[in-house]
């Protein structure tokens, strides 16, 4: 039990109560609502590992996958349409290089330029070995494509909901699961808040779409 008379100084977390004793010489950040928000909606993946061993790994595991030319061109094209931040693991449309919505099947193939029947045989292998994901369309009709974020992605956070989708794969060899505790989900957060110099893009932030959307799962 910490004594609170010992301390001339203390901080409240406004959530839970708890007062946190601080030092004279302490050097104190404070950490915002919607970014305590953000962490609790999101995982790190690959912790630990450089960008390198991560591209590495993954894709010595998609060489054992004899996938055919047209699901090599697919992944590909959809490895070079990957989203970030609120959209990571999507594959997206940019305009100005800025986000133009989810690329469905009719916008892939027509940068593929394979045929109809490669293209559904593409999907569907690259689905069957775990690589890809597909949902139905956010905005019209088809489908939308999510990478595996233990293949490639932009950021060392992703939403929840995406790593619950891939974290049993194959490609999954971190051994991380999404079932936090309490404890260590505020715990979590007190790692984070600790990390001053780090901060978070507000693109990374805008993630409440994610709640409405169906993973089937």
């Amino acid at each position: 039990m910490i004594d609170l008379q010992e301390y001339s100084r203390a901080l409240i977390d406004l959530e839970t109560g708890e007062a946190i004793p601080i030092n004279d010489n302490d050097i104190v950040s404070i950490t915002s609502a919607k970014a305590i928000a953000y962490l609790k909606k999101t995982i790190e993946i690959n912790k630990g590992k450089r960008f390198t061993k991560g591209i590495d790994t993954s894709f010595r595991r998609i060489s054992q996958c004899n996938l055919t030319k047209s699901s090599y061109d697919v992944l590909m094209v959809m490895l070079s349409c990957l989203g970030w931040g609120a959209y990571s693991g999507f594959v997206i449309k940019l305009k100005n290089k800025q986000f133009n919505g989810f690329m469905n099947g009719s916008d892939l193939r027509a940068l593929t330029l394979c045929s109809d029947s490669a293209f559904k045989g593409a999907i569907t292998q690259l689905r069957n070995e775990e690589i890809i994901k597909t949902i139905p369309a956010i905005d019209g009709r088809g489908n939308n494509f999510i990478i595996n974020p233990f293949i490639a992605t932009h950021d060392k956070r992703i939403p929840t909901k995406i790593f619950k989708l891939f974290e049993n794969t194959k490609f999954n060899d971190t051994h991380q699961s999404s079932q936090l505790s309490s404890s260590e989900l505020q715990a979590r957060v007190r790692e984070e808040k600790r990390k001053t110099q780090e901060q978070i893009h507000e693109e990374m932030q805008d993630i409440d779409f994610i709640d409405s959307i169906d993973f089937g799962e």
